[in-house]
């Protein structure tokens, strides 16, 4: 509980450092990238205080989940995992301000730079993705069947058995899909190339998410059968 706080706190300083930028920048800044790494959208610069929302939002909504729904059930293990994805995010939320340092609204979006930056900022992205899943993949097997946090499909939920088997497999496919995207973000920063990086993201979340969604159905409709 402590360390939610203290998490609180440090995303409401971000938060103001993200005001106080914001007021520097132009009044329109680049707001996505495709996926050949060229900036294709702009927009309002006070986007980028509401992304600074995000963990804030976060650590509040979690502090209330503390004091009124959370069980002894998962709350070790939530106690971890929910601070740190709050603070994961925190990093987050200034990559529209590197943009915004680096491009106006009529800067080309096919310059070099512009890819360059961009292939910087995804590969940064992997890798936090990837420290994520493999913290997170410590953590799977020992997550209780509940409503909130976990691989939560319709059959774990039904089925306490089927939780187990899928939150076991999970633990090693969240941790050979971390180790595999820290791979990949090697290669992209070596190769140089934004679109094959969001391929391989893809198919890295396909190993993560959609090998224990399939393996929870078929395990629920062999213990039906």
């Amino acid at each position: 509980m402590k360390i939610i706080k203290y998490v609180l706190s440090l995303a409401i300083l971000n938060l103001i450092a993200l005001i106080l930028v914001t007021l520097g920048l132009p009044d329109i800044v680049p707001l996505h990238i495709n996926i050949f790494g060229a900036i294709d959208s702009f927009g309002s610069k006070w986007f980028i205080p509401i992304i600074g929302m995000i963990p804030v939002l976060i650590a509040v909504i979690y502090i209330i989940y503390t004091y009124y729904l959370q069980s002894d059930l998962n709350k070790e293990i939530e106690n971890k995992i929910i601070p740190t994805i709050a603070i994961i995010f925190i990093p987050f939320t200034w990559i529209l301000v590197i943009f915004s340092l680096k491009f106006s609204d009529t800067v080309n979006s096919l310059h070099p730079s512009t890819n360059f930056a961009s292939i910087n900022i995804i590969v940064f992205v992997l890798v936090i993705l990837a420290l994520l899943f493999i913290f997170i993949s410590f953590y799977l097997e020992n997550l209780k069947q509940n409503w909130y946090i976990g691989i939560r499909t319709p059959w774990t939920l039904k089925n306490e058995l089927v939780w187990k088997k899928t939150h076991k497999l999970g633990k090693y496919t969240f941790r050979i899909g971390g180790i595999l995207l820290l791979i990949h973000a090697i290669a992209v920063f070596l190769t140089f190339n934004f679109f094959y990086a969001i391929i391989g993201l893809i198919m890295v979340i396909i190993i993560i998410a959609g090998i224990p969604i399939l393996y929870s159905y078929k395990e629920y409709k062999k213990i039906k059968k």
